[in-house]
């Protein structure tokens, strides 16, 4: 027992010295380490170059910023609204974005259509037969803008009165009439007297003037809608006789410049009517506009090309048409913009996307590098120090001919010399 109890302690005692003898190696050998092992132990590497990638393009300066799509011919006009109160929205046949022609029906006030046509001022009055003037030469046009076959000569006449009644009945409506009792003396069929003539308004309601029996009730006398033939029927009462006749009410048209046009924006149904209440087209062909300050508009140049970006990423080449400056007290400038090839599609009408326009063009086409890579530019040669195959680079003369936003258009004195995907250093 004593015996191997021995070789045992020899054994961990050897073990023991070998580790000993070990650790002290390693400790002179780190107490002998010479200073210029140290320094280039505590040295950090050499940082590598650092290079930029040649590229072929144009020296641009571009600009960028939000714009939407949308017609720029904008119409307002007041809702027409019957006397009778109250008078509201009671249906809404236009939408915003829909097409509008001249003589369609763009909403309803109290059951009641609304035409939007053609014209320069708002009817004043109520037109009827024989009545003249300005207002009834621009009802007559605009009934022949409506596609209506009618003569244009500022006199309601017969004829006025087949178009009006054409107009009301290709919309399903029933165009609003006056009853005219004739005098005693007076030719059956032709207008009363401006003091004899009693209104019937399209609901039927009549007003007989002061000291004149009111015709007997009768189905003819309640509104409908008539015939071209019915424009001129006479109906007999004891007492005298009573013309029906169609009239244009200047409550059911809504006067604008121009048709045809794009609903942009019209009055919900429930919305009272009135001289606050407008309804709004838009004309013209689709532009790409946008509100943009003066200090950026002031860089602007007219005819500048460039893009816009639509929401779905869909890429449109576009030029600049305008800028229209605001007022004094105005910090932005209104800029639209035209498709460059032909026109912005339909689609785009109220989508809200990013136009990058081109306002500098310094150089086109031309290999283009960081103006840092370029060295001895502006004094003696210009030169680039260009990456090679091995690690090494080479230095490559050029001339800058051109410079702008930190990039630089360069040529190599040997076409050979630099192409596009070289790497140039910069550092």
């Amino acid at each position: 027992m004593t015996l191997i109890r021995s070789r045992k302690t020899l054994a961990v005692g050897g073990s023991v010295a070998i580790v000993a003898l070990l650790a002290g190696g390693w400790g002179l050998a780190h107490a002998f380490e010479s200073p210029a092992q140290r320094e280039a132990a505590a040295t950090a590497p050499s940082p590598l170059p650092v290079t930029s990638e040649v590229r072929v393009g144009d020296l641009t300066r571009r600009i960028t910023f939000q714009a939407t799509v949308g017609r720029t011919g904008l119409m307002s006009a007041a809702l027409p609204s019957p006397a009778a109160e109250p008078a509201y929205v009671t249906g809404k046949p236009t939408s915003s974005g829909a097409p509008v022609a001249a003589g369609q029906v763009v909403t309803e006030v109290n059951g009641r259509p609304v035409f939007a046509v053609t014209g320069g001022f708002p009817f004043y009055r109520e037109l009827r037969r024989d009545h003249t003037g300005p207002d009834v030469r621009q009802l007559q046009k605009a009934l022949r803008d409506a596609g209506i076959p009618t003569t244009v000569d500022g006199v309601f006449g017969a004829g006025t009165e087949r178009s009006l009644t054409a107009l009301y009945s290709r919309t399903g409506h029933a165009p609003p009439t006056v009853v005219d009792i004739e005098e005693a003396r007076g030719v059956p069929g032709t207008d009363a007297a401006p003091d004899t003539d009693a209104a019937v308004d399209a609901t039927g309601a009549q007003s007989a003037p002061a000291g004149t029996p009111a015709p007997a009730p009768s189905p003819s006398a309640a509104p409908s809608a008539p015939s071209v033939a019915d424009a001129s029927d006479t109906d007999s009462t004891s007492e005298r006789p009573v013309t029906r006749r169609v009239v244009a009410s200047p409550a059911e048209f809504v006067v604008v410049p121009t048709l045809p046009a794009v609903a942009a924006e019209t009055p919900a149904v429930g919305t009272a009517a009135g001289s606050e209440v407008e309804i709004r087209l838009e004309s013209g062909r689709l532009r790409v506009a946008a509100d943009v300050p003066v200090l950026i508009a002031e860089t602007l140049i007219e005819g500048s090309t460039g893009t816009f970006t639509a929401p779905d990423g869909a890429t449109t080449p576009i030029t600049l048409e305008t800028v229209v400056p605001g007022g004094d007290d105005d910090a932005e400038s209104r800029v639209i913009l035209d498709a460059a090839n032909g026109e912005l599609v339909p689609d785009l009408l109220g989508a809200e996307g990013l136009v990058a326009l081109d306002i500098e063009t310094v150089q086109t086409g031309s290999l283009i590098v960081p103006t840092v890579a370029v060295a001895g530019g502006g004094s003696g040669e210009a030169h680039l120090l260009v990456e090679q195959d091995d690690g090494t680079f080479r230095r490559i003369p050029v001339v800058e001919t051109g410079q702008l936003d930190g990039e630089s258009a360069v040529e190599p004195t040997d076409p050979g010399d630099l192409a596009e995907g070289d790497r140039v250093r910069v550092d």
